[in-house]
């Protein structure tokens, strides 16, 4: 008669057999969390960004902001809420419309994980210092750095700058009488905003090329791949905000009391 084994298993192979079930359930939780975030991300009752009445609606949460200090720094798909008398800055990721981190610094553009951010003398990127201090800067890619900042430190007007981040060296790009008031690039666009002080007009700068703009270039951004700027309330505009396509050369004012940035 053949006797049976029960547990023809021996101590070896029980821990393999253990360990590869061990592995398994990693696996499994690991899928079960990717999807549950993925859930959580899809049940948002607001899928939309937006600017009204000096709150920033940014899916479900509401940020009050002042309209000074306070600003907001865009860099597709990365929309930043800087908030300076608290020392912090909010980074949202349009992509997956989440909160993607929160620091202790004023933020100027951040993209791919990497961040440009002033201390209030001295601008840095990912923590080296660049020699400057730019007012509003922008990462074009991991070699050059553009910089809005002062031509003297005594005056207003300032200038365009791009700055080699290895060597640290600077060059002007674009040197004006006015203000710049915003920048960015879109499509490999490179758009900037102008007022003239004396006059009180506003200009856009496209692709070297000046266009009248009917309201303050505050905040240059994108949508669906299109370029736009937001106006916000200030002096210049009569204490009112709106949002502006810029289609080429022409700019189409949106009927709209929102200023849409992610939709």
């Amino acid at each position: 008669m053949t006797t049976i084994q029960l547990n023809p298993l021996n101590p070896n192979h029980r821990r393999i057999l253990q360990f590869l079930v061990g592995i398994m359930l990693i696996v499994f939780l690991t899928i079960f969390f990717v999807i549950l975030q993925k859930n959580k991300s899809v049940h948002i009752k607001n899928n939309t960004v937006y600017l009204q009445d000096g709150k920033l609606y940014v899916f479900d949460e509401t940020i009050p902001l002042n309209q000074y200090p306070d600003r907001i720094v865009f860099h597709y798909p990365y929309l930043v809420v800087v908030k300076p008398e608290q020392q912090k800055s909010l980074v949202y990721n349009l992509n997956t419309k989440r909160k993607e981190t929160e620091v202790s610094q004023i933020i100027l553009d951040y993209f791919h994980r990497k961040s440009l951010s002033n201390n209030g003398n001295i601008t840095y990127f990912d923590g080296q210092d660049l020699g400057v201090l730019c007012e509003k800067g922008f990462i074009k890619n991991d070699n050059e750095i553009l910089c809005i900042t002062k031509i003297n430190k005594n005056n207003v007007e300032n200038k365009l700058i791009s700055i080699d981040i290895k060597t640290k060296k600077s060059q002007d790009v674009y040197v004006s009488k006015n203000l710049l008031t915003d920048m960015s690039i879109v499509n490999d666009v490179l758009y900037l905003g102008e007022i003239d002080l004396y006059t009180n007009k506003s200009y856009l700068l496209i692709k070297g090329e000046r266009v009248l703009a009917t309201d303050i270039v505050s905040l240059i951004y994108e949508i669906d791949g299109k370029a736009y700027f937001a106006s916000y309330k200030g002096a210049f505009n009569g204490q009112s905000e709106a949002s502006y396509l810029i289609d080429r050369d022409k700019i189409i004012k949106q009927d709209t009391n929102k200023i849409f940035l992610y939709r």
